[in-house]
């Protein structure tokens, strides 16, 4: 924008002086050329120093300082310009283009001073516009952080209100099976306190991992075995990609517990990453109930935006859940 404007100037004087020339020699054409030229260099340069001086004194200064300031500085433009190539009225003079200097430096300055002023006008708007978008990327960025914190809270709400039910579930499991088979109820009383050391330091994080995550479903499976006398378990298969991957606290639960809920069997979950994604498959007994997936799928979306998905897919009486996260370390 600059430099349009800077060259405008001397070019509408250069084409006019050509035009009011009779028979101009080839010398003093290229000598009006050249100090049209001097023109713009300097009005060019100045524009740039003086906007970016404005930018920076108006940053501070008040109202009236910057309605004030940038007049000021379009003169100065002006000014320097038409001075700095003070050198073309001879050649004008000479050839009857003007009658004088004073009148040329006003033309010329009166012209310049307007550009000067429509140049500031678009730098200031464009900064203008940079600061309202700067401002709405900020806003949508702590819109996006409120939301991430409000499905944080949600999630673990949800389990704030597995936790103490499972608790006094188990608790009670263990009680009636110390009365009939005391060995199982020893191994539900040791898987119980395995489930509570992975879930309770990190029960109000709000972010946790793919082997801790793993070893809560694992500890929850192995658990309602036990109380169901079920004899099933859950096996786990993590690469090494995926032992430091961060997952969402809690997601497996829901789907674990309603898949086994409907159907005790062997269970197994699978983690891997490749190419940015990290994906938790579980092998399950029996679907678990489609508001239990809408539920996770909306949890993870939230928390994860677009890449996050939940895909259920049936295999005769089971059915394999696949949690689909970004790769991203714990």
């Amino acid at each position: 924008m600059a430099s349009l404007l800077a060259i405008a100037a001397p070019l509408r004087f250069l084409i006019g002086a050509l035009s009011v020339m009779q028979q101009p020699a080839t010398e003093d054409v290229l000598q009006l050329a050249g100090w049209w030229l001097l023109y713009a260099a300097v009005f060019w340069l100045a524009l740039l120093l003086a906007g970016e001086a404005g930018e920076r004194v108006s940053a501070r200064a008040g109202r009236l300082a910057r309605t004030l300031l940038w007049p000021a500085l379009a003169c100065g433009c002006a000014a320097a310009a038409n001075l700095g190539a003070a050198g073309r009225a001879r050649i004008l003079i000479e050839q009857g283009v003007v009658q004088g200097a004073l009148p040329m430096h006003l033309y010329g300055f009166a012209l310049s001073f307007a550009l000067a002023l429509i140049y500031f006008a678009h730098l200031w708007r464009s900064r203008s516009h940079e600061d309202a978008a700067a401002r709405l990327v900020a806003a949508q960025r702590a819109q996006r952080e409120a939301r991430r914190r409000r499905v944080q809270m949600d999630l673990q709400a949800v389990q704030a209100r597995i936790d103490p039910a499972l608790l006094f579930g188990m608790l009670d499991a263990v009680r009636l099976a110390y009365a009939n088979d005391p060995p199982r109820a020893e191994r539900l009383l040791d898987e119980l306190i395995a489930f509570l050391r992975a879930s309770f330091p990190h029960l109000r994080s709000v972010s946790s991992s793919v082997p801790r995550e793993a070893e809560r479903a694992r500890a929850y499976a192995q658990m309602l075995s036990l109380a169901a006398a079920g004899g099933w378990s859950m096996t786990l298969d993590i690469c090494e990609a995926a032992r430091h991957a961060r997952f969402p606290p809690g997601a497996l639960l829901p789907l674990v517990d309603d898949a086994l809920r409907t159907r005790g069997g062997q269970c197994k979950l699978t983690a891997s990453c490749t190419a940015g994604t990290c994906r938790v498959v579980l092998d399950l007994p029996a679907r678990p109930s489609d508001s239990s997936v809408q539920r996770v799928q909306a949890l993870l979306q939230e928390i994860d935006g677009a890449p996050a998905r939940v895909i259920v897919a049936a295999q005769g009486r089971r059915a394999t859940v696949t949690l689909q996260v970004p790769h991203e370390t714990a």
